[in-house]
């Protein structure tokens, strides 16, 4: 028997399916699934790829047949496949998360639902493949939120109760308790804010894996920040805040992009280190995107910084960011199908800019 022959081949070609063979129903049915399918014989190589499955490793369907299944699946033990082998009953299904190697060497996340079958009497294991790449990054955003949101509300708790001790103990001293108690509600509104903001992250999220992509709305820029500005002076009226209003721009944004930008807004007055805060917004176009720049004359943020703010970077070390808030901002915006950073102000400060596609009827 040739063990490279498509399994196709195993299946009576005389045979009907209301009027057309076998054979030809079964390479209509697999190819147009939408899916990865392999079949694999008892000697560890393919002898069924079809045409997604091609696409997903980037070779030819010709040269994938007659592969063993460790070439593309640099997880599994080759060595090990008589015993993988025979562990295995006809009709029984796993399921696997692993990883499956391109013609270029990259690897990617897959899943795999592996069923032994019995055809003609010849027994194959055949594979459904799904590229997983996605749910794997809205796994690690989830993760992450997850990670931020415990280490930020365990920090602003540690301070609430702090002051609270330093309050018990200088009951009688009046300008102490009254700083003290400030500092206490605006760690409570932080807190608050944290929780919301999570709330309507998870939900974005959410959304996202049920749709296999976020829900987008056309939107006037112009408007939000408008919106943004009022409602981060009203909540600080000491600070400075310049809008330079830029005329109608419309985009698609995902849900939430107005509370990105108002934090983003806030963040630049509440981390501000002068005396008189300054802020200034500016939207503008350019190459079919609309950029919003929000410039600040705080401290900065120094180089190897700026990635860290946003929770991208050494994940593991959350206490280099600046918490959740940041985290979930870069994610409505990337979500938006936009794209946000960091560079430095003159002569001090930072400027956070924001990226997104301008819609067909944005003038």
């Amino acid at each position: 028997m040739d063990r490279h022959c498509e399994l196709s081949d195993y299946v009576g070609a005389g045979a009907d399916v209301e009027g057309g063979s076998i054979s030809a129903f079964f390479e209509q049915l697999v190819e147009g699934v939408g899916v990865g399918i392999g079949a694999v014989g008892s000697h560890g190589e393919f002898v069924y790829v079809n045409e997604r499955y091609a696409e997903m490793i980037e070779e030819p369907r010709s040269t994938l047949l007659g592969r063993c299944v460790g070439e593309v699946n640099p997880a599994f033990d080759q060595s090990a496949f008589e015993d993988y082998w025979s562990s295995f009953t006809t009709g029984e299904t796993r399921i696997y998360e692993t990883v499956h190697r391109t013609a270029t060497g990259e690897e990617f996340p897959v899943r795999v639902h592996v069923t032994r079958v019995d055809i003609a009497d010849t027994e194959f294991n055949v594979g459904t493949i799904r590229d997983i790449s996605e749910l794997e990054r809205r796994r690690e955003q989830l993760e992450v939120l997850r990670r931020v949101l415990r280490h930020d509300l365990r920090n602003r708790l540690n301070v609430v109760a702090g002051y609270t001790n330093l309050i018990e103990v200088q009951l009688e001293n009046d300008d102490d308790l009254r700083n003290h108690f400030d500092r206490i509600q605006t760690e409570i509104e932080h807190l608050l804010a944290t929780s919301e903001n999570s709330r309507r992250l998870e939900e974005l999220l959410d959304s996202a894996r049920s749709r296999s992509e976020v829900k987008r709305t056309e939107i006037r820029l112009d408007h939000l920040l408008e919106d943004a500005v009022t409602t981060t002076q009203e909540k600080f009226p000491d600070a400075a805040i310049e809008y330079a209003n830029p005329g109608e721009i419309r985009v698609r944004a995902a849900k939430y992009l107005g509370q990105a930008v108002t934090h983003v807004l806030s963040n630049a007055v509440i981390h501000n280190d002068t005396d008189e805060p300054r802020v200034a917004v500016d939207a503008r176009r350019a190459d079919g995107r609309a950029i919003v720049s929000i410039a600040d004359n705080g401290p900065g943020i120094p180089d190897d910084r700026k990635d860290l703010v946003f929770g991208r970077e050494e994940r593991d070390q959350l206490h280099h960011g600046r918490g959740f808030g940041l985290f979930f901002v870069a994610n409505v915006v990337e979500e938006s199908g936009g794209e946000i950073w960091i560079e430095d102000n003159d002569p001090r400060g930072a400027v956070f800019n924001v990226a997104l596609p301008t819609t067909s009827e944005s003038p």
